[in-house]
């Protein structure tokens, strides 16, 4: 029978062990990774739909559906659809629709449909409306489907790819006060960047564990070389020299076997303390994998916090700027920014000490964020802020800077107030404009001008 060297044999089953529990290692942990994902998004979906939904009267849509007329409630709940696509740039379509039938053609009926304000008030072709009956935009089994949630209580979820990419759609019954459904609320949302951001994490994760599983590959053959085959085979050199002495031998004194140096009594315990912890550092590593998101998310979030008023730094700022420009990019030119800048901060360090000047920052950036709920609020410097409008706050941005300005009068007026406490502030905005502005920094340094302005105003008052 052919001789097979235990080395060779070590090595086949080593590389063969830690190939397959790589290989499962990065199985698992993509797994979990894609699964974490795709539950994050079908949070985000429930929660579109729900608040949606919300604004949604059942009653007074089942009527509009009958008669085909829309209801001043009808066109309010379009609106606010609008302004909900306006906001978030990876909804490729919110609607509801009503399933007729199950035939290939004509088996929906549209019955609300957000569009971007683009497509609604400028390029209106291709815009659906009420009591329209699609041709082949659903195919037999996509209608059979949505009668079934139209009938149900539950969201469901599915993934279909389209000519604009790939999105994850979720649906949802629309019921009337006596609980029967009357049409389907669905939201597509566009994931096509999250297949290729799997497939980077799903590179990267093979590569670590891959490089990782050769590191473990390399010390165990070395190891196992030193406490396993070198001292095997010197012993097998030694008996099979001693056989060979001994063989037709009368000389007592050649009969001798003489043992090779090594570390008999270990072998057993070095090889069992070897696997132990080869086991150990595999479980320490797939925790570490596990971790590792979590923790990295951690950063990511402390890396984008200010660390004295918990809203967004300079860092999430400069982020969401460069999101904003993309907007900009793509016609969404709704954009306005206010500035705020804390008045006698070196004065309050001065005279009471860094701690008030900090307590100060906090009372302003606090004011800041009662004034302007619906926008992005962040501290870009030790003593300015900035605002990014959102929502009402763009539309009545005069009035809630007026609001601020009053709050603070107030607050100063209060002589119950330490001077620290009385804090004072100047705060300008202004809006894109396509005839001024090139890009966002030019917004940004028209609306520091504006702050400024107010800010030499304030000084001029104080000193008369």
């Amino acid at each position: 029978m052919k001789k097979r060297p235990l080395n060779r044999s070590i090595t086949i089953g080593c590389v063969a062990f830690i190939i397959t529990l790589c290989v499962l290692l990065s199985v698992a942990n993509l797994s979990i990774y894609r699964k974490y994902v795709y539950d994050d998004y079908r949070g985000y979906i429930s929660d579109i739909l729900h608040y949606t939904l919300s604004h949604i009267d059942g009653d007074d849509l089942e009527q509009c559906i009958q008669t085909g007329e829309e209801s001043p409630q009808y066109k309010q709940t379009l609106l606010f659809m609008d302004d909900l696509m306006d906001q978030f740039d990876d909804i490729h379509f919110l609607y509801a629709i009503l399933p007729l039938n199950t035939e290939e053609t004509g088996n929906t009926m549209s019955v609300l449909s957000a569009e971007r304000y683009y497509d609604r008030y400028v390029d209106t072709e291709g815009n659906l409306y009420l009591g329209w009956i699609s041709e082949d935009e659903f195919d037999a089994a996509t209608a059979a489907q949505m009668m079934q949630i139209m009938q149900g209580n539950e969201i469901v979820f599915f993934e279909e790819k389209t000519e604009w990419g790939t999105d994850y759609t979720g649906a949802m019954p629309i019921k009337n006060s006596a609980g029967k459904g009357i049409a389907v609320l669905a939201v597509d949302i566009d994931i096509s960047f999250i297949n290729h951001m799997i497939a980077e994490y799903a590179a990267v994760n093979i590569g670590i564990i891959s490089a990782s599983g050769a590191f473990f590959i390399g010390m165990f053959l070395i190891w196992s070389r030193r406490n396993i085959t070198q001292p095997i085979k010197k012993l097998e050199e030694c008996a099979a020299g001693f056989a060979n002495r001994s063989s037709g031998q009368r000389d007592i004194e050649a009969l001798s076997f003489h043992a090779p140096e090594m570390p008999i009594n270990n072998e057993i315990k070095s090889l069992s303390d070897a696997v132990v912890k080869m086991a150990q550092d595999m479980r320490d590593y797939v925790t570490d994998i596990i971790s590792a998101e979590e923790r990295a998310r951690m950063m990511q979030e402390l890396a984008n916090r200010d660390t004295l008023t918990g809203i967004g730094n300079k860092t999430a700022y400069d982020h969401e700027m460069k999101r904003m420009q993309s907007k900009l990019k793509h016609g969404d030119t709704k954009i306005g920014i206010a500035i705020a800048d804390l008045n006698f901060l070196k004065r309050i360090n001065d005279t009471y000490g860094h701690d008030k000047g900090n307590a100060s920052i906090c009372r302003l950036s606090a004011m800041i964020c009662g004034a302007f709920k619906q926008s992005r609020v962040f501290r870009i410097g030790g003593d300015e802020f900035a605002i990014l409008l959102r929502g009402d706050d763009y539309d009545n941005c005069t009035q809630r800077m007026t609001e601020l300005e009053e709050e603070i009068k107030k607050m100063n007026a209060d002589e119950t107030l330490e001077p620290w406490e009385k804090v004072s502030a100047a705060i300008g905005a202004a809006f894109y404009d396509e005839t001024i502005d090139d890009d966002l920094d030019s917004l940004f340094r028209r609306a520091d001008h504006v702050m400024y302005d107010k800010k030499k105003a304030m000084k001029a008052e104080r000193r008369e």
